[in-house]
């Protein structure tokens, strides 16, 4: 299993408020990205929180016998909700800070993966030359979608497209989606913040992956995303799952 990723602060921001974990172990894998929001600074307070948090109890859970991993996403993401939301009533600058979550726990003996979800950041499964979204956008404008209010197109340009619905740190309790799957060989996992999908369309980042492969395809795509505005922070881990010897023609 081969692992490549990047954060890039994008054309526009002063400041980086991404923040993601890369954490493996025999059994199991834990990836995530977050996105921060904010006041100053405190977007990247939020996302570190969360990152930090997860990566240490993961770490000292992971090589227990009872570990779960739906389990741990429904209690990870509760303690860093906590951490986020005392962080921000003890610290005026903090007030009101929140962030987005997409993370993958991968089970290497069971063979299957495990996603969770809080906002808009995303992760994407590219298997047999498809790239599918698994997640889905907790946004207002999705929310028109689902209702049949708005198109997909109309929801591209719609005024209100970055507000988000559901954040670490906006309520008391917060939920994430979560999902499994099985992985099969040869498939690719996408874990990414706005900053990309803004910019760049899934047929766009479908053919850049197939064209250049998992390795390089992280640079390829923060490049294509500065190049169509770079208005976002950008931060994407992308997970292979090719068996040695095989191509890259997915």
């Amino acid at each position: 299993m081969n692992v490549f990723f990047e954060t890039n602060k994008g054309l526009m921001r002063e400041n980086n408020e991404d923040s993601l974990i890369v954490e493996q172990f025999d059994d199991y894998c834990l990836y995530a990205v977050a996105d921060g929001m904010g006041g100053h600074k405190a977007g990247e307070v939020a996302s570190f929180i969360v990152i930090d948090e997860m990566r240490k109890y993961f770490v000292s859970n992971v090589e227990k016998k009872d570990f779960k991993p739906p389990l741990f996403i429904i209690e990870s993401v509760k303690l860093s909700n906590d951490r986020i939301r005392e962080e921000s009533f003890k610290n005026e600058e903090c007030l009101g800070m929140g962030t987005t979550l997409a993370m993958v726990i991968i089970d290497k003996l069971q063979n299957i993966i495990y996603i969770g979800n809080i906002g808009d950041s995303r992760v994407y499964l590219l298997r047999n030359n498809e790239l599918r979204q698994i997640t889905s956008d907790h946004t207002y404008v999705n929310e028109l979608m689902k209702e049949g209010k708005i198109t997909p197109e109309e929801a591209k340009t719609h005024p209100k497209r970055n507000v988000i619905t559901r954040a670490l740190g906006s309520e008391e309790i917060v939920h994430a989606d979560i999902f499994e799957l099985e992985l099969f060989e040869n498939d690719i996992l996408l874990l990414c913040t706005d900053g990309l999908t803004t910019h760049v369309s899934d047929d766009r980042i479908l053919e850049i992956i197939k064209r250049y492969g998992a390795s390089q395809s992280v640079q390829k795509l923060i490049e294509q995303a500065n190049d169509n505005g770079g208005t976002d922070n950008i931060t994407i881990i992308i997970v292979d799952n090719m068996i040695r010897g095989e191509t890259n023609d997915r």
